[in-house]
């Protein structure tokens, strides 16, 4: 869904809203095709320009405007050299100022020689308040607004000739830079369709009717047997051969300078040069404008027909100017050589930025999922590659331009990349802190914060559901409570077992334990879930050692406030569960089941039968023997149990002085406890006695005093194993 919803947006964007930095972005990144490209070896060109310049102004005997016979003269040598086609890029609109009779000298030559097409210029400011809908740029612009004369309406007097006539105009985009040249201008003041200079002069060289204009097809362009793809709807895109000057350029003075032309220096110089005709030196004999076609245009900036086009020369600002007959030159021998630059279809475009989006979009959730390296190196990455993806698109756009004179965007899909990277960043946003929430809505009231803050930030360890894990488990309970809530208020016990329960439970947390359940005065925990933790046996065992004395010290607090003290038992257990949200749809718990589980609970319970605090399994020793010291209680068969347990009350950390004392005053228990697995019970019960002498009231040597002496009388079977089987849980 978001996929689809960016990939609409970079759509709506690019292809049916405007938006002018955008459509800026578009046209310099064309530019830039032209600039990576180069320009364009142009061998033996079907195009020559003749070029108006000062010293051609400084060299005709008239002024401005020069008499139409001078053109007629012109248009004569040209046709002498075998000229297929000449444009005259000027517009006349006046009658002669020298003689009335040059017009009609000029119409003549025109006729005569049936390859001259006339520049016509439009009005556009009055053309558009005709049709003050069409935009600027791409209006179809028309000559001289309503005016009678169809002649007057294109802004020459010589549209009467053989109606070969062409609009000069080259539309320009927003930024000014003329890059499309239209084919034919739809007039809504003369209701026809009129060629542009360049196709007008085209439908001379082609042998077309003068008339003819291209066919407006849902693709191309076409012109006689040419089909020329459409960059828009209106015109085509001119494939720049390079910079100005790149075609030949003749100057006019040299084309007009044969022996019935006087120039100024020849009248100066009493003696005649013929440029053109010279039988050793003239253009005439040179076959440079043999079968070609030949532009008459200016070429002085002061005549203002100079325009900013995609091509430059170096990258100095303003050197992308070129003269407007040479932008027609260029027009024209992309159709007749049939370079032209293909555009790629919109449907293609559209397709890309589908498929951009979504690669881009799954590529960057494929780096997320790479956990060894940190989330904040991965973004750096997924930033890295983005930008990398959009430096392939642009180097394979500037490739195939280069290549084939096509163009596939940049812009749709570098926005799509960018867009499907950014997409998919906030997509991970929102779902992590979704997950976020979840899991501290989850777990904040089981594990400590920093445990929280763990797996918010690796939530691929937290494996919602049952799963099989090794942890281990401890449960709590309060010693003889029945009896210590009797005759209390509920409200004074409440209070009481909340104060408690929350010392205890800090301790669990701050151990990295998490809270499973309270039942009643009794409180459940385990380590190694929802995280992982290798060392979860000792921190288990810490945690009891803790609880433990901190009971001591509220003792010795309930004491000082008068309270009743009491006292707490405590087992602990490791082994394999099942770990995960267990419960209904609507109603669940995070919490572990199995017969580790049972173990740990029957362990709290045993130690009222041994008069311990806290009694751990051999399951959990194994794993602290070197961190802990404990004393050996039995091996016994729990109620629901087969396979017996062994089992040890906690003393404390290995290097605890109260611990190794109390150890230390227990040797005659554990002599006694050999004696008693040999089946020695004399010897054993002499053991335990000495014990009970050293440390009063101790209930496990009392127990194996009583246990020895039993079998002394009575004594077991051969295969006996030394289990003793508790029936309470």
């Amino acid at each position: 869904m978001i996929c689809l919803l960016i990939s609409l947006f970079v759509v709506t964007i690019t292809q049916i809203v405007s938006i002018a930095p955008l459509e800026q972005l578009k046209l310099k990144l064309l530019d830039e095709r032209f600039k990576d490209r180069g320009p364009i070896e142009l061998k033996d060109p079907d195009v020559v320009i003749i070029e108006i310049t000062q010293e051609t102004y400084d060299e005709i005997p008239y002024q401005w405007p020069w008499p139409k016979t001078v053109f007629a003269h012109l248009i004569k040598n040209l046709n002498e050299a075998g000229v297929r086609a000449i444009g005259l890029d000027l517009i006349m609109s006046n009658p002669d100022n020298y003689y009335p009779k040059n017009d009609s000298i000029l119409i003549e030559s025109i006729r005569k020689y049936k390859n001259v097409v006339v520049a016509g210029k439009v009005d556009i400011e009055r053309e558009s308040k005709i049709n003050k809908y069409t935009s600027f740029n791409e209006q179809e612009v028309h000559q001289g607004g309503v005016i009678k004369k169809v002649d007057e309406n294109f802004g020459s007097i010589f549209y009467s000739a053989d109606s070969s006539i062409g609009i000069v105009q080259v539309p320009n985009d927003n930024d000014g830079v003329h890059r499309r040249y239209r084919p034919f201008i739809y007039s809504s003041v003369t209701e026809t369709r009129v060629p542009s200079f360049g196709f007008a002069v085209l439908n001379k060289y082609l042998n077309l009717d003068q008339r003819t204009t291209a066919i407006n097809e849902e693709k191309f362009f076409v012109l006689g047997e040419k089909k020329i793809p459409k960059f828009n709807s209106n015109s085509m895109l001119i494939n720049f051969y390079g910079a100005d000057r790149t075609f030949p350029r003749y100057k006019m003075i040299d084309v007009l300078d044969d022996k019935d032309f006087q120039t100024v220096s020849e009248i100066d110089l009493e003696t005649d040069l013929n440029a053109w005709d010279d039988p050793d030196f003239g253009l005439l004999y040179s076959d440079v404008f043999k079968d070609k076609i030949v532009l008459i245009g200016s070429t002085m900036p002061e005549d203002r027909d100079i325009l900013a086009v995609s091509v430059s020369k170096g990258d100095v600002q303003g050197n992308n100017l070129m003269y407007g007959v040479e932008i027609h030159a260029n027009a024209i021998q992309n159709v007749l050589r049939n370079e032209y630059i293909v555009k790629q279809p919109v449907s293609l475009e559209i397709a890309l930025t589908f498929f951009f989006t979504i690669y881009a979009f799954f590529l960057s959730s494929l780096l997320r999922k790479y956990k060894k390296i940190k989330s904040s190196y991965i973004e750096y990455i997924n930033i890295l590659v983005t930008a990398i993806f959009i430096f392939i698109i642009y180097k394979l756009s500037i490739y195939i331009f280069e290549e084939n004179n096509y163009i596939i965007s940049i812009a749709s899909p570098s926005l799509a990349v960018l867009l499907g990277h950014f997409g998919n960043t906030l997509y991970h946003f929102l779902k992590e802190r979704k997950q976020n929430v979840m899991i501290k809505g989850m777990f904040s009231t089981y594990v400590s914060g920093q445990l929280v803050n763990q797996l918010i930030a690796n939530p691929d360890q937290l494996k919602l559901g049952g799963e099989k894990k090794n942890l281990s488990i401890l449960f709590s309970d309060i010693a003889g409570f029945t009896t210590f809530s009797e005759g209390k208020e509920p409200e004074e016990l409440v209070a009481f077992i909340n104060e408690f329960l929350d010392e205890m439970s800090e301790i669990i947390l701050n151990n990295q334990g998490t809270v499973d359940k309270y039942l009643g005065d009794a409180v459940m925990a385990f380590w190694g879930a929802p995280l992982p933790i290798d060392n979860h046996a000792y921190l288990a065992c810490k945690t009891a050692i803790e609880m433990n004395n901190k009971l001591l010290e509220l003792q010795k607090q309930w004491g000082s406030q008068g309270k009743q003290a009491i006292g707490m038992r405590i087992g602990v257990n490791t082994g394999d569960v099942v770990v995960g949200n267990i419960g209904g749809k609507n109603r669940f718990d995070y919490t572990v089941m199995g017969d580790s589980v049972n173990l740990a609970s029957r362990l709290e319970g045993a130690n009222k039968a041994y008069g311990t605090q806290m009694m751990i399994s051999g399951a959990t020793y194994k794993m602290v023997k070197n961190k802990f010291l404990v004393r050996e209680l039995d091996n016994m068969r729990v109620k629901g149990k087969k396979k017996p347990t062994r089992v040890y009350e906690l003393l404390g950390f290995i290097d605890d002085p109260a611990a190794i004392d109390k150890l230390d005053k227990l040797k005659h228990y554990l002599k006694g406890l050999e004696h008693y697995k040999k089946r020695e019970f004399g010897f054993a019960k002499a053991e335990f006695e000495k014990s009970l002498n050293l440390i009063l009231e101790d209930q496990p040597s009392q127990e194996y005093f009583d246990r020895s002496n039993f079998y002394m009388e009575n004594p077991p079977e051969q295969d006996w194993d030394g289990v003793f089987i508790m029936t309470t849980k």
